[in-house]
């Protein structure tokens, strides 16, 4: 058991409450910024499109989830390295699955590869937790033409080169920078957060 995951799974019963207290505002600040930009018509996610899948990697005790849900999405699954922290999002009421022992630092299991609209990662890419390269996982799960959200405490921003690894990936065409936000909302007083929106492109025609 890796240490991450024993600290979540001790964690996970007081999380929520824990989190509220040090006023964790990530989730909330990530829907509504990936709602304005819906509804701008900046990335093609919409809770009214037909079978529109989720999947909220790293997913903790559901909070995105939560809030996804209360804007209308049904289609929401979720891992997490922490079974302690599945149990939580089961309770939330918001998942359709959820899968367990899921490490972000490991391409995501293969049945999962191209399954999903919309790709959500909250509160992970921080200190100690992911290297930089695992943004190239949430790319595997997302279909083409599909977009990815995810955020970087500025504390990993500022000590990995996670500027280094998107660009590589935009530099190659796997990955689009659609959108982001520096120094925003994250974790009360505490920390900011940088935003970062992009989308896996289609495949092209005529492409091998």
């Amino acid at each position: 058991m890796t240490s991450h995951q024993e600290r979540y799974d001790n964690w996970a019963p007081d999380y929520n409450k824990d989190v509220a207290a040090r006023n964790y505002d990530g989730p909330e600040y990530m829907v509504e910024y990936l709602m304005e930009l819906a509804d701008a018509n900046k990335v093609p996610v919409s809770p009214s499109l037909p079978d529109f899948k989720i999947l909220d990697v790293a997913c903790g005790s559901g909070l995105v989830g939560q809030m996804l849900q209360k804007k209308g999405f049904s289609h929401i699954d979720g891992t997490d390295l922490s079974q302690g922290m599945i149990v939580e999002a089961h309770h939330s009421g918001a998942y359709q699955t959820l899968m367990a022992w899921i490490n972000l630092n490991q391409p995501l299991p293969f049945f999962l590869h191209g399954q999903y609209d919309l790709t959500v990662c909250c509160g992970v890419f921080a200190l100690d937790f992911v290297e930089p390269k695992s943004l190239s996982h949430l790319v595997q799960v997302t279909k083409p033409g599909g977009t990815i959200i995810m955020s970087t405490k500025t504390t990993y921003y500022d000590t990995y080169d996670f500027a280094g690894y998107y660009q590589s990936l935009v530099e190659t065409g796997a990955l689009e920078l659609v959108d982001y936000r520096m120094n925003k909302p994250y974790l009360g007083t505490e920390a900011d957060g940088h935003y970062w929106v992009f989308n896996v492109p289609a495949a092209q025609e005529g492409a091998a």
